[in-house]
C-alpha cells in the first residue's frame, strides 16, 4: 500500500502573530508554496523538504517551524515542530480536525557561524554609529565568497577548532585557501582529530611537518592504533620518538616511514612488544647493511616489505630473500643498485606470490655509485628525491 501523503502550505518570509482565537502569519515579502509530506517523515526529513522547496540557504539560516495546530473549530494555537513527534502530530491534523491541508510558518533565524560574523562586524563601539538592519539583512544574503578575508579571519579566532575543521569548509569553499590554512597550526589539527576519534582511531598517517608534541599526543592517547605512517621524512629529533611509542602500540601491525633514522630501534621494539606486525614501509629509503641484518633477525616471519624507490645493495637484497621466508608481498620496484634482471634475485624471489623489481638499476660507475651511497647516508641526501610524492595507501592490504 503506497503511503499517504498530507497537503501542507509551508510559508517563509514573514512573522508569526498570535491573535486571540488564532495564529497568523504577516510580511511584505511573505512566500506560500504547496508542498506535500508523507506519513512516516522524519523531522529531519521535513526539515531537507523545506530546505531544498524554499530554496533558503540551510548554512546561513536555520529556522523554527511553527504549526497553525487547531484545539477546536474555532481556535488555532502555535505549535512548535521540533522533533519526530511534533511532525507526526503535524500530519495527524486533517484527519482530526477536518480541514484539507496543514499551514505551517517558517521563522528565520541566522545559522551560529553567519550571526557570530555579523556580530564582530556589527559590533557597536562609543563613536559607531548606529547599524541599519535592512543593510545588514541584505549583506546576510549576499554570497559568502565575497566577505573580506580580514574579517574572515577575525570571525575564525572567535571559532572552536572543530568548527574550523569540520563546518567552515563546508559553508564556502573558496574559504579553503591558503590564508585560512595558515590559521590551523598542524599540531591543533592532530590533537582534534585524535580527541575526534574518541581515542579509538585504528590507523594514523601523519604529515612530513608533524611535531613532537603532536607525535608524542597521537602515541599516548591511541593504543589501539594497528597502522601507523608518516607522509615525508623526518627529522632526528621526530625519528628518535617513534621507538619509544611502539611499546604504547601493542596491536601495531603496519608501519610506514619514509626514513631509515632510528629504523634498527624501531624494529627492535616491535620485535619486543607487536605480535601480530606483518607489515613494513619504507619507500624511498636507504637500506644499508645493518638496517637490512635488523629486518632478517627481528622480522624473519614479516610478511609484506615494501622499498619501493629506494636503494638496497644487491647482498642485502638477497639476505632478506634467503632469510625471511614467509613473504608474500615484496615490492622493490625503481630501486637502485641492483638490476631489475638479476636472475639470482628472480630465482630467489620465485616463491613469493607477489614479487615486483620492475625498474630496478644498478649503478655500474664506481664513482657515480660512491657518489649515490654518499648522498643516501648524509642527511643532505634526504632532499635528493621529492618529499610530495603521494603515497598509495592500497598497498595496506590484508
Amino acid at each position: 500500500m503506497a503511503a499517504m501523503g498530507v497537503a501542507v502550505n509551508c510559508y517563509w518570509n514573514g512573522i508569526v502573530k498570535k491573535e486571540q482565537n488564532d495564529v497568523v502569519y504577516e510580511g511584505a515579502q511573505m512566500n506560500v508554496l504547496p508542498i506535500k509530506v508523507f506519513h512516516g517523515t522524519t523531522y529531519a526529513g521535513l526539515l531537507d523538504k523545506i530546505y531544498a522547496a524554499t530554496a533558503i540557504d540551510r548554512w546561513t539560516f536555520e529556522f523554527n517551524i511553527i504549526c497553525r495546530y487547531p484545539i477546536s473549530s474555532q481556535e488555532y494555537k502555535p505549535i512548535p515542530i521540533k522533533n519526530d513527534e511534533g511532525v507526526e502530530l503535524m500530519l495527524e491534523v486533517p484527519s482530526r480536525a477536518g480541514v484539507y491541508c496543514v499551514e505551517i510558518y517558517l521563522e528565520e533565524k541566522l545559522a551560529p557561524l553567519r550571526a557570530e560574523a555579523i556580530a564582530l562586524l556589527t559590533k557597536e563601539t562609543n563613536d559607531s554609529p548606529q547599524i541599519d538592519n535592512k543593510k545588514v539583512l541584505i549583506w546576510c544574503r549576499s554570497k559568502w565568497e565575497d566577505l573580506n578575508m580580514d574579517c574572515l579571519v577575525k570571525v575564525f579566532q572567535k571559532v572552536g577548532m572543530e568548527e574550523l575543521l569540520l563546518d567552515v569548509p563546508f559553508v564556502c569553499k573558496s574559504w579553503v585557501r591558503k590564508e585560512y590554512q595558515k590559521e590551523v597550526s598542524i599540531t591543533t589539527f592532530i590533537k582534534s582529530m585524535v580527541n575526534r576519534s574518541s581515542r579509538c582511531a585504528t590507523t594514523l598517517m601523519l604529515p612530513h611537518c608533524c611535531t613532537e608534541e603532536a607525535l608524542e599526543y597521537a602515541a599516548k592517547q591511541l593504543s589501539c592504533l594497528e597502522g601507523f605512517g608518516l607522509h615525508g621524512y623526518l627529522s632526528h629529533n621526530n625519528a628518535r620518538l617513534i621507538p619509544k611509542m611502539i611499546k604504547n602500540w601493542k596491536n601495531l601491525d603496519v608501519l610506514r616511514l619514509r626514513t631509515t633514522h632510528y629504523i634498527k630501534e624501531i624494529v627492535q621494539e616491535i620485535c619486543v612488544h607487536c605480535n601480530n606486525f606483518y607489515q613494513l614501509m619504507l619507500p624511498q629509503s636507504y637500506v644499508w647493511d645493518d638496517v637490512a641484518y635488523t629486518i632478517v633477525c627481528c622480522l624473519p616471519k614479516i610478511k609484506h616489505l615494501f622499498l619501493k624507490g629506494g636503494t638496497i645493495e644487491r647482498r642485502n637484497l638477497v639476505m632478506i630473500l634467503q632469510r625471511c621466508k614467509e613473504l608474500v608481498k615484496l615490492d622493490v620496484r625503481d630501486c637502485f643498485l641492483f638490476d631489475e634482471i638479476d636472475v639470482v634475485i628472480l630465482e630467489l624471489a620465485s616463491h613469493i606470490p607477489s614479487f615486483s623489481c620492475l625498474g630496478s638499476t644498478d649503478i655500474d660507475n664506481r664513482e657515480d655509485r660512491e657518489v649515490h651511497i654518499g648522498l643516501c647516508q648524509c642527511d643532505a641526501g634526504l632532499m635528493y628525491w621529492n618529499q610530495d610524492v603521494p603515497f598509495d595507501w592500497n598497498f595496506m592490504t590484508e
